[in-house]
């Protein structure tokens, strides 16, 4: 596994729209504020020419130029790290276009989550680079800046390589009034674990459920790769959902099991669903996944019900769970 270059002092974090561009008038200074913000802690932000354009479907530019424009900061040398601007509903589109050669050339942290999945999942399963599942880049715009923000910094910078789970997690998107709300820990955040107390490691890969479906669905993606060189580690499996339904869970991880996408599992990870509909969520997924006797753990910090832990596609990683409390450890 290539584990990008951590983010050096002094160098910029570039962001590109490679779904939604950024064009909400509180988004926008959600967004600058971030830059402002990260210059201080000592890095200033490059961004791509499609970052605050979008058309009448919310696509920040072409499928072409969203390729192009990665591109760009992947080869630019005083780019550290990427973070995407927005999540959205068209990053698939840039399959057809992505040179993966050249992206295997220029490995560096890219980092997002939702419809990012799109490319951080293939980019680990399939060209075993590492990748973040983690905050968009308008969380770096949130003052104060909550925990799970000033540490996933410390991530990319290298400094950090253990997280302990938060006490609350916000409950949904909540109203902006002056575009710089802090997030809001409305409930208590609970990690309930199928075994109780445990630890579990392996290699960790997921993502957004709703693109991981899509995947398999479409058979355009390659897990075997993955599994037969990292089955022998273990594989942590983490995954959290946009809107999905119960129908199409059941669905997914069949065929998951069918095309032994989970060879080699030591464990599953889920976040907190933001649009479920169906039968009680935990029970739906281990009845679907009862064949596999292996730890899972439901309320993770992970997708779109912040705060999110930073998960590292690819990476090394052991979870400690006791008490309704998590601790993740990885080994870069």
């Amino acid at each position: 596994m290539i584990i990008p270059a951590f983010l050096k002092e002094g160098q910029a974090i570039g962001v590109t729209a490679p779904s939604f561009g950024v064009v909400e008038p509180l988004d926008i200074v959600r967004f600058d504020h971030a830059k402002e913000v990260l210059l201080e802690r000592g890095h200033p932000v490059k961004e791509t020419s499609n970052v605050h354009t979008a058309d009448e479907t919310g696509r920040s530019s072409p499928m072409m130029q969203r390729v192009m424009e990665l591109g760009s900061l992947l080869e630019d040398p005083e780019v550290g790290a990427i973070v995407s601007a927005s999540g959205g509903d068209y990053q698939c589109e840039m399959l057809m276009g992505m040179d993966w050669d050249f992206v295997e050339r220029h490995p560096k942290w890219i980092q997002g989550y939702s419809d990012n999945t799109v490319l951080l999942f293939k980019i680990t399963a399939e060209h075993d680079i590492a990748t973040i599942y983690g905050s968009n880049f308008g969380d770096f715009g949130m003052e104060p800046w909550h925990r799970s923000v000033s540490e996933n910094l410390e991530f990319l910078e290298g400094r950090r390589k253990e997280q302990g789970s938060f006490p609350g997690y916000q409950d949904g998107f909540s109203d902006r009034v002056t575009g710089l709300e802090p997030l809001k820990e409305e409930r208590e955040v609970e990690w309930i674990s199928s075994v109780g107390d445990v630890s579990f490691s392996g290699r960790l890969i997921g993502g957004c459920m709703d693109v991981l479906e899509w995947y398999q669905r479409k058979g355009i993606v390659d897990m075997s790769g993955f599994t037969s060189k990292y089955a022998g580690d273990g594989i942590i499996w983490y995954m959290e959902t946009y809107d999905m339904d119960e129908r199409r869970i059941r669905k997914m991880f069949e065929g998951m099991s069918k095309d032994g996408w989970f060879e080699g599992v030591s464990g599953f990870v889920f976040g907190r669903p933001l649009f479920y509909q169906g039968g009680d969520y935990q029970e739906v997924i281990c009845e679907s996944l009862k064949e596999y006797d292996v730890p899972k753990v439901f309320g993770a910090d992970v997708g779109h019900k912040g705060p999110r832990m930073t998960f590292i596609n690819g990476a090394e990683a052991r979870f400690d769970i006791a008490g309704k409390r998590a601790k993740l450890v990885y080994n870069l």
